[in-house]
């Protein structure tokens, strides 16, 4: 398994739809950032602000991040995981 730190806060839980299709989400309070060891097999996605989570019972969390996409890509390149 490969990992990588980062500096994270959570913002959102996804839990999927209700029955009118309406996404069910939750605004966390995610407080200050804290540094992380983060299982890459678990990103999902990331953009310049967020990285999209696989958690437990089939949901998704968004964490912001510091720094930079491109210095994400290079954390995640340093692991082994090709990140174009």
């Amino acid at each position: 398994m490969a990992y990588i730190t980062a500096e994270i806060k959570s913002s959102k839980v996804y839990h999927g739809y209700d029955e009118d299709r309406k996404p069910v989400v939750d605004d966390l309070d995610g407080g200050e950032f804290v540094k992380k060891l983060i299982n890459v097999s678990r990103i999902l996605s990331v953009t310049e602000d967020y990285i999209f989570i696989e958690c437990p019972h089939n949901t998704v969390q968004t964490w912001e991040y510091k720094g930079t996409l491109e210095e994400f890509r290079l954390k995640l390149r340093r692991a082994g995981v090709p990140a174009e």
